[in-house]
């Protein structure tokens, strides 16, 4: 026992090493993820059918299909015409997967503001952009803040697939680790513990945002 405590030890600098990796990889995929997401939403409910075509297709297709087979397609399938690093694949990966499902989320949230605002602030003379950004947005991004952080957190323990093509981030470097001692469940459980504090980091920040917006009656 005191060996496996002793290569834990041993193992640490490599594991935060490899974290700060993953925390590189999460921060571009969130980023990345809730403005594209914003994209697809806008041309999801756009009255321009070619458009919300496209976007349901795209929604439908990165849905439906498993994250896994979709950094390969990035990675492998598509070296014909570039080849990406595998932390570049990884990164496009993870914001075109998850910006499908935050980009329902948007929508849901913008088509619950009742009609009446727009019209509201159509009569005050704001533009279309103007009524978005200033009074519809900011209240959908209130209701949609339980839902959009869950898929934060799913971009976090998402990223451990970067390990499958290639990229040297938490859980690569924990496999090898206990791949090469045979010490297994310790050092898996090291990197199982920076995981998970990372998403409490993450809810943390969520109550945060949640308790600055909230209205002063509720």
């Amino acid at each position: 026992m005191s060996s496996d405590w002793q290569y834990m030890l041993d193992s640490l600098p490599f594991l935060l090493q490899a974290a700060i990796i993953t925390v590189l990889l999460s921060a571009g995929g969130i980023v990345g993820s809730l403005i594209f997401a914003l994209i697809i939403a806008l041309c999801r409910m756009s009255t321009n059918r070619v458009l919300s075509w496209i976007a349901r297709t795209y929604i439908s297709f990165f849905r439906g299909t498993p994250l896994l087979i979709q950094l390969f397609i990035i990675y492998y399938g598509f070296r014909f015409l570039i080849n990406f690093e595998g932390w570049q694949a990884a990164l496009i990966g993870l914001i075109l997967h998850f910006s499908a499902y935050i980009a329902e989320t948007y929508r849901g949230a913008i088509q619950s503001i009742p009609k009446g605002q727009w019209e509201a602030a159509n009569s005050l003379g704001m533009s279309y952009l103007q009524t978005f950004r200033e009074v519809i947005f900011p209240q959908a991004w209130r209701i949609a803040i339980p839902a959009v952080w869950n898929s934060l957190i799913d971009i976090v323990k998402s990223s451990s697939l970067a390990s499958a093509i290639a990229v040297d981030e938490l859980t690569a470097i924990a496999n090898q680790r206990s791949a090469a001692s045979l010490i297994i469940l310790p050092v898996l459980m090291e990197a199982a513990v920076m995981y998970w504090l990372f998403s409490v980091i993450l809810e943390w920040a969520r109550e945060r945002i949640e308790r600055k917006l909230r209205l002063p009656n509720e």
